[in-house]
């Protein structure tokens, strides 16, 4: 699997995110903030939400270590939902 090596890893707004242990949805080391950002880019262009984001990059590193990806996921579709209508 890819790693992510974007500087979004480090935003603080993703210390908020719960914390997820489990393997669900492609591995619990998905980076959550690319969940977000695929999250609102669906939203935008209005896509049906997404439950699987196994095909998203991990990543270790910064405030999204260890982060729920779906959870980051949906606060990004929200978002998009929002701001689109």
């Amino acid at each position: 699997m890819a790693i992510c090596k974007k500087q979004h890893r480090y935003l603080e707004g993703f210390n908020e995110l719960p914390e997820a242990q489990d393997n669900k949805y492609g591995g619990r080391h998905i980076c959550a903030a690319c969940a977000y950002e695929e999250g609102l880019n669906d939203a935008l262009q209005g896509n049906s939400p997404q439950s699987d984001l196994s095909h998203l990059p991990d990543s270790q590193a910064g405030t999204v270590r260890h982060k729920s990806a779906i959870d980051a996921y949906i606060l990004g579709y929200k978002y998009g939902k929002k701001i689109s209508s």
